[in-house]
């Protein structure tokens, strides 16, 4: 098997992984403030997806994100996404609707895809800036993979804690 088609596979592995643990997830579900200092589900998703759209959007391709281009604060009204920089903490407090996070993966999922059809051994092995570091763009796509995946764990065990099986296999 050819490299491109390793990290695609594994790319939509991770995708279907969110998909299948977020089908039937309720608002209150994804709401639900945990205790301690675990985030809610809300916050850990929409880390989860500006991640994804920042790796290929702006590091591998220089672009700016699609929650900028595309509006996707307005649409999912909050300001900016959980992560570096920002606070995570206010995702206790809001509520935010399901559905246009969904959409917003969606179309994530569909820039990536869009990325990943048109890769070539040359992009693989082009050199990027990430955390400080120097890496191969296939390394960029192998850190994001793992960290949609780890993420997707966090999230089954919120949903644990609810007392709601969490990822459904």
């Amino acid at each position: 098997m050819d490299v491109k088609t390793y990290i695609k596979q594994q790319m939509a592995n991770a995708h279907r992984q969110i998909d299948a643990f977020m089908k039937d997830t309720t608002d209150e579900q994804f709401n639900w403030p945990p205790p301690g200092t675990i985030n809610p589900i809300n916050a850990i998703l929409i880390h989860v997806l500006a991640s994804e759209d920042f790796f290929i959007q702006t590091i591998l391709q220089g672009k700016s994100r699609c929650w900028e281009t595309q509006g996707w604060g307005a649409k999912i009204g909050i300001q900016a996404p959980p992560g570096s920089g920002s606070s995570w903490e206010v995702f206790k407090t809001t509520r935010i609707p399901v559905a246009p996070v969904l959409a917003y993966g969606q179309a994530i999922q569909a820039a990536t895809d869009a990325y990943l059809d048109r890769l070539t051994e040359e992009e693989l092995d082009r050199q990027v800036t990430f955390a400080s570091r120097v890496v191969p763009a296939a390394e960029m796509l192998e850190i994001l993979v793992v960290h949609i995946a780890s993420h997707a764990g966090e999230m089954a065990a919120v949903k644990g804690m609810q007392g709601i099986k969490g990822l459904p296999f």
